[in-house]
């Protein structure tokens, strides 16, 4: 609820004419003047405002705006958001493994290799699996951090040589990665790491993907010990600190989103509520940076008016045309097909009055909308190049418009400001005895196709009642509808309402004694029961008040 503060400051009244005469003004306190008894008039406001001014606050989320050849008034609710981004959803963790280099029993000498010379080379490929992404078939990784360690013991009897080849890494040139171990005694460890900023993992091996794969040529230099099959090198890989400018693959899963909570800011204060809009329109817009197919789906999509508790789902009527957001189904989104292409790609689905329940989801004035949605990444093909970068993100821009044109029976806003009235003796100099009396006036032309009514109610700090803006139980017509033309539903000429409400020193007293002020007001369109009305850029209001007060004013205070 939004809350201001409200200061009547004090009237000063002086008067001074007449004086003749000669005194001894050392005796100057002596003087006495007679209460006089004026009635005053003081202008308080003089303002021309139109539905823009009444309903576009500071800070909200309402946004009233007219198009091109159309007058009337549109009002829209936009708010923009981001779903999801790869940068939270997409990792690649440390990826350690081992392997066991051995020579098959064909290649183990039927006699000892005399000390000095060399058995092999004898090349071998190992592969492991690496699933950094639960459920993808990763392609390919274009690193932007990393570091690949290395760790080699020999457990053979002699001594060996290596060459160790990565072809899952390659350099920016699309070479592979690899080591040279020099010749390392039994029992010795070859360490050796690399920064592997800016190279590519390519995650393939045939037919399989998530694939890390390792070849090494090693070579036996003999120290005239037995060579065999129980003989080993170690080999530990480690690959950490990995992060990721964009991967390809084929991604495939379907995960719930964070609830989006949607404000209407203009229906916020709304207590009550029995009206109709007339062509309403909510639009999903989404800005995609995704290079794969993406499918938003709804679980929930409801709407509430907290003041009233009342709460309306929103659901397809008919069948849905092209274009249509489908509700408890997904809604394919258009992507990026090109790692170049910077811009997102952008899609819009909507619902109206023709393919949804709309009008009735907005009847109810809610201030609240409340979306439970989720998003499919990935299709049915054995496509694996889609791609994702690191920056990808899918952001929605919502929008709920709609012409200002249909009709209000009885939509009831209520809002709280903080009040603190002048003391009338000690502020005003007015005497406290029953020649007080206090009018508001209030004039007003309004062009407006809208009455408005209004009460207050008085409240003290601890919210109980002290009295009311007026005494009649029902609310004061403040402003009156212009005159409508039944046919067009449009203003065909503005009224003039006067207003007055009378306030004597008792009630003044109470209302003095208030810190808050609540203010009850109900709109209801003028013309027929029912008859759609439209608030065309056009429409004002002019608004002038007035405080007029009669008593009698004691000059010796």
């Amino acid at each position: 609820m939004k809350t201001s503060k409200l200061l009547l400051k004090s009237l000063f009244i002086v008067g001074l004419t007449g004086l003749e005469g000669c005194y001894d003004f050392s005796q100057f306190d002596n003087i006495k003047v007679e209460p006089i008894s004026p009635k005053m008039v003081v202008p308080v406001v003089k303002s021309t405002i139109s539905f823009n001014d009444i309903v576009e606050r500071e800070d909200a989320n309402t946004i009233i705006f007219t198009k091109p050849g159309d007058t009337r008034f549109f009002i829209a609710f936009r708010d923009t958001m981001d779903l999801f981004n790869a940068a939270d959803r997409y990792s690649f963790p440390d990826f350690n493994f081992t392997k066991q280099y051995q020579l098959d029993a064909g290649e183990v000498p039927g006699v000892p290799v005399p000390a000095g010379e060399i058995w092999g080379p004898f090349k071998k490929k190992y592969t492991e699996t690496y699933n950094s992404i639960a459920g993808a078939e990763v392609k390919l990784v274009k690193l932007s951090a990393g570091n690949i360690n290395m760790v080699i013991t020999n457990n053979f009897q002699n001594s060996i040589s290596a060459m160790i080849r990565f072809p899952s890494i390659r350099d920016q040139l699309g070479d592979t990665l690899a080591f040279a171990m020099n010749t390392t005694l039994p029992g010795q460890t070859y360490i050796n790491n690399q920064d592997i900023k800016d190279y590519s993992l390519d995650l393939t091996s045939g037919s399989l993907y998530n694939t890390l794969t390792v070849e090494v040529e090693l070579t036996i230099h003999s120290l005239g010990n037995p060579i065999t099959v129980s003989d080993d090198a170690n080999i530990q890989v480690s690959l950490t600190g990995l992060d990721f400018d964009y991967l390809q693959g084929k991604l495939n899963e379907t995960f719930p989103l964070n609830d989006i909570n949607l404000t209407l800011d203009a229906f916020s204060s709304s207590i009550d509520a029995d009206f109709f809009l007339s062509e309403p329109k909510l639009t999903m817009t989404f800005e995609n940076l995704f290079g794969i197919p993406l499918a938003f789906s709804t679980v929930n999509f409801d709407a509430t008016n907290t003041n009233t508790s009342q709460q309306v789902s929103l659901v397809n009527e008919g069948v849905p045309p092209t274009g249509s957001l489908l509700l408890a189904q997904p809604n394919s989104i258009k992507y990026l097909t090109s790692l170049t292409q910077q811009q997102p790609e952008v899609d819009s689905k909507y619902v109206d009055h023709n393919n949804s329940n709309l009008e009735d989801f907005l009847a109810i004035a809610p201030n609240e909308i409340l979306i439970s949605p989720t998003v499919t990444v990935g299709d049915a093909t054995t496509n694996h190049d889609y791609f994702v970068r690191k920056t990808s993100t899918l952001r929605m821009i919502n929008e709920i418009e709609f012409p200002l044109a249909g009709w209000v029976d009885n939509l009831q806003i209520s809002d709280t400001v903080e009040v603190e009235l002048p003391d009338l003796e000690e502020d005003l100099k007015l005497v406290n005895d029953d020649a007080l009396k206090i009018r508001l006036k209030f004039k007003f032309i309004n062009s407006i196709p809208f009455n408005i009514y209004i009460q207050g109610y008085f409240l003290d700090d601890a919210n109980t009642l002290l009295t009311q803006l007026y005494d009649e139980a029902s609310e004061l017509m403040l402003v009156k509808s212009s005159e409508v033309n039944l046919t067009t539903g449009k203003t065909s000429a503005p009224t003039t309402n006067w207003a007055f409400i009378d306030i004597n020193k008792s009630k003044y007293d109470q209302m003095k004694n208030a810190t808050k002020l609540v203010i009850q007001a109900r709109m209801q369109t003028g013309g027929n029961t029912h008859q759609n009305v439209v608030v065309e850029s056009t429409n004002t209001l002019e608004t002038m008040f007035s405080v007029e007060l009669e008593g009698n004013v004691d000059l010796n205070n």
